[in-house]
């Protein structure tokens, strides 16, 4: 499970990778618009990415935090169940 936890972040993590959309003057042949669009669109896939990205990262820290509530509580039943063994051990086997 950690190993597949491990995986899914950094992948999540690497294509996190936002590509630049620089401004290009445009030209009267354009129209003075072509431009413009590939800009936007290439902003409307960072956003995009951004947001995908974000939502990966939120269900990667909520399946570690599981992972961790559920690890604590495996570790504090195991405390009660050594507890409950000593008190039920005979005192001939006590240390």
């Amino acid at each position: 499970m950690r190993t597949l936890l491990a995986t899914v972040a950094v992948v999540a993590l690497s294509s996190g990778a936002l590509a630049y959309c620089p401004p290009v003057p445009d030209i009267a042949k354009d129209g003075y618009q072509g431009n413009d669009l590939q800009r936007t669109l290439c902003l409307q896939n960072e956003l995009a990415q951004s947001a995908q990205d974000r939502a990966i990262r939120s269900e990667i820290d909520a399946t570690l935090s599981k992972l961790q509530r559920d690890l604590q509580q495996q570790k504090m039943l195991q405390q009660q169940l050594q507890i409950e063994l000593m008190r039920t051990k005979p005192s001939y086997l006590l240390p």
